[in-house]
């Protein structure tokens, strides 16, 4: 594979995520989390998947457009090839043609490249259960205590290369960097230090002198501020620790002490464990791409019945549904369902998706459906009411019940509404006029206990 242009050192990727981002200053009392951070980083991510589908594009000049640019189309992520002739990130489609006239432009695919954070993703996760996303090709690893099963740091940064060649080829693994330090922002410093196949591990006494050299703009702080830290000359983190802290607080508030101790290495952010359920994945390959609307709705209902007969899912309903399809010609598609309530009805499930697909259809024939359920949470217990089975006896499925019998899981919950409200809500119409001319006469209700 091509080598492709390397992202400038942490200053884009810093600022694209500070807001929200799991670099941003948190305060660290009391939270939960893994103190040594293990930072896997895929820099030009998409654009490496995009090679990865369509290996012939090595030989060339690539740039992936910018997603959601309207009618201004910009350059997102440039080939090292392209960015030598002068193209480079940000620049509109006419300049960066005129620059190269034989330069491959991409249409981005976000769905594409968000299946694929996933598998990074789940990869990982066997090597540590702390794992913290944060950004496409971004992955913290909480490494406390993997000393004890793995060894040495760079024993368990080769398990997260050999981890991920499960879920990427070959040429994306070997393009991987890796760090590691105490802390989110050392280890991430350190990923963007290292080479392919060559992690940099920063011990703790080690990393106030590893972060000096570093230039200011790898601070996780307001870019104006690193701006007028250029302006007056501080170029990199041993100038800003040189520093008195109450000059800094007077120009720059509470961000000149937090910028100080992140050059310092005082301030450390602990990788925090991504709490989600597991996702349930079921997938189906068609002989030939099918386009038709039945065969999509039927190969739906199959994947649905994979779903909800996995034993993972055990008794949970499904509340959040994601379909995805592999187009014909490399592309991707997906739709995505959120219920107001789970459920383990296929028709409830099917329903809403049927109808997210005919808002919005695959653009092209389908090679392969994938459906993922990934939000679930407890079945509802209504339909218990009317169980036809005593605790520890057989249930009398198709015996229909004697009139004016009560479920003895609808006597208990009335018994618990009576207790909370202080009189029975159940009522029962007695017929008390029939032949009344006032309808009102006819019917009377009267308070029913069970």
């Amino acid at each position: 594979m091509a080598p492709l242009q390397q992202e400038p050192p942490l200053l884009l990727d810093v600022g694209e995520e500070r807001e929200g981002s799991p670099l941003a200053p948190p305060s660290l009392s009391g939270l939960p989390g893994s103190r040594r951070a293990l930072c896997v980083w895929l820099p030009t991510f998409e654009l490496r998947l995009e090679l990865a589908r369509a290996p012939e594009l090595d030989a060339t000049s690539v740039a992936l457009l910018a997603p959601g640019g309207g009618g201004r189309h910009t350059v997102w992520q440039v080939s090292e090839r392209g960015a030598e002739a002068g193209v480079l990130p940000g620049q509109m489609i006419s300049h960066a043609v005129s620059l190269c006239p034989t330069l491959t432009l991409l249409e981005p695919d976000p769905t594409h490249y968000d299946a694929a954070q996933e598998e990074m993703l789940e990869a990982l996760m066997e090597l540590s259960p702390v794992v913290e996303p944060a950004g496409r090709g971004r992955i913290f690893v909480g490494t406390d205590g993997l000393e004890r099963l793995h060894g040495s740091p760079y024993r368990y940064a080769g398990l997260a290369l050999q981890a991920l060649m499960g879920a990427f080829p070959q040429p994306l693994v070997a393009a991987t960097r890796i760090g590691q330090a105490s802390g989110k922002f050392g280890a991430w410093v350190a990923a963007a230090r290292a080479g392919p196949g060559s992690p940099v591990m920063i011990p703790d006494p080690e990393l106030p002198t590893f972060l000096a050299s570093c230039p200011v703009s790898v601070l996780p702080v307001d870019p104006l501020m690193v701006q007028r830290l250029e302006r007056l000359g501080i170029t990199t983190l041993e100038q800003l620790s040189s520093l008195p802290e109450p000059a800094l607080v007077g120009q720059f508030g509470t961000q000149g002490r937090i910028a100080l101790e992140w050059a310092m290495g005082r301030r450390l952010d602990p990788v925090r464990p991504l709490n989600r359920p597991q996702p349930i994945r079921v997938s189906l390959d068609f002989p030939s791409p099918a386009g038709r609307t039945e065969t999509l709705h039927g190969a739906l209902d199959r994947l649905l019945d994979k779903i909800l007969s996995r034993p993972a899912r055990r008794d949970r309903g499904v509340r959040g549904v994601r379909l995805r399809a592999d187009l014909e010609g490399g592309r991707s598609w997906s739709v995505e369902v959120v219920l107001r309530e789970p459920t383990a009805r296929k028709e409830s499930i099917a329903f809403p998706l049927r109808a997210r697909m005919a808002l919005a259809p695959p653009p092209r024939a389908v090679e392969r459906l994938v459906m993922e359920a990934f939000q679930f949470g407890p079945a509802t217990s209504q339909p218990g009411f009317f169980d036809r089975r005593e605790k520890g006896e057989r249930g009398a499925g198709g015996v229909e019940m004697a009139e004016g019998t009560v479920p003895p899981s609808l006597r208990e919950a009335m018994k618990e509404l009576k207790l909370k409200l202080g009189h029975s809500p159940l009522y029962r119409v007695v017929e008390v006029d029939p032949w009344s001319r006032i309808p009102e006469r006819r019917h009377a209700l009267l308070s029913f206990e069970p």
